[in-house]
């Protein structure tokens, strides 16, 4: 992994995503997230390379490609574990996750996320505001949407951290599916996000801006395009497996992936619950099958 300087303390570690990080007197400090569990080596090979000891992770959010390394820092380093207190909930069992991502069977799900499990050491709480965390103050910003606790933040240098509550880049220019869990709040978040005051924005997936209001339309415009395109394919009423046919088909999303197909009919599940919230979907009950037609 590469790191890059950001402003002033605030950098990033360069990975599969973008891992902020501050830098604190005597050659220690802070993650925001900590990647992907194969990135463990990676990540603390970068870090030892520049004599750095993470005291702890800030973590946005309990997915594996944030929260990954959790564990893994907090054997290694006795580094302290931060989750929003929704996420921290999810950690505390697989019943949980299971609550939450019913898509996968129960031991896929161990399977994909049981090294995320374990218990942390602070927790963020429900209010936005200053949060000092081994003595950084972080100011927290509550973004959910794309998880049930999100959190995005500003470090003191005033480099806002995103996580997943936006994309960047070619990752935003070429997505076939939205991953939020909950689309009308993820919406609201953004906007909320556009009102955060900051010098720079260091995205998760992938990229680093001082144009955050630029930032939030175009994510907001790429939402509007894939919930049409979805629209496009209800005229009619179709079941939900229909639905999700006709997207594979249409996105060039035909995955012989089990735990992608599963995320894949999660994702577009929640893209039709929000367009029938918005009044642009109904739902039909046929013999008590499930159909979605477009208004």
């Amino acid at each position: 992994m590469e790191l890059r300087q950001i402003k002033g303390d605030t950098w990033c570690l360069v990975g599969a995503e973008l891992i902020p990080l501050v830098r604190l007197p005597g050659d220690k400090c802070v993650l925001l997230d900590s990647g992907h569990a194969f990135e463990g080596e990676a990540l603390t090979a970068a870090l030892e390379g520049v004599g750095l000891t993470p005291l702890g992770v800030f973590c946005s959010h309990a997915h594996v490609d944030h929260a990954g390394n959790n564990s893994y820092l907090r054997k290694r380093y006795g580094a302290k574990v931060c989750l929003p207190l929704g996420e921290a909930a999810l950690s505390a069992s697989l019943i949980m996750y299971k609550a939450v991502y019913n898509a996968f069977t129960p031991r896929s799900l161990e399977a994909r996320n049981g090294h995320l499990l374990g218990p942390v050491d602070e927790t963020v709480g429900t209010r936005d505001g200053i949060m000092e965390f081994c003595s950084v103050p972080f100011q927290v910003v509550h973004t959910p949407g794309h998880t049930p606790d999100h959190i995005c933040t500003v470090t003191p240098d005033g480099v806002l951290y995103t996580a997943d509550a936006l994309m960047a880049g070619q990752v935003l220019e070429s997505a076939k599916l939205p991953y939020h869990a909950l689309h009308e709040e993820a919406r609201q978040s953004m906007e909320k996000l556009r009102r955060t005051p900051c010098e720079v924005c260091v995205v998760a997936h992938q990229g680093v801006t001082e144009d955050l209001p630029g930032l939030v339309d175009a994510n907001l415009a790429a939402l509007d395009r894939l919930c049409e395109d979805l629209l496009s394919l209800a005229p009619e009423a179709v079941s939900m497996d229909q639905l999700c046919l006709a997207y594979y088909r249409k996105k060039q999303l035909l995955t012989t992936h089990v735990e992608k197909a599963a995320l894949y009919a999660r994702n577009i599940d929640a893209m039709a619950e929000y367009l029938v919230d918005m009044g642009r979907m109904d739902i039909v009950i046929r013999e008590g099958v499930r159909y979605f037609v477009r208004v």
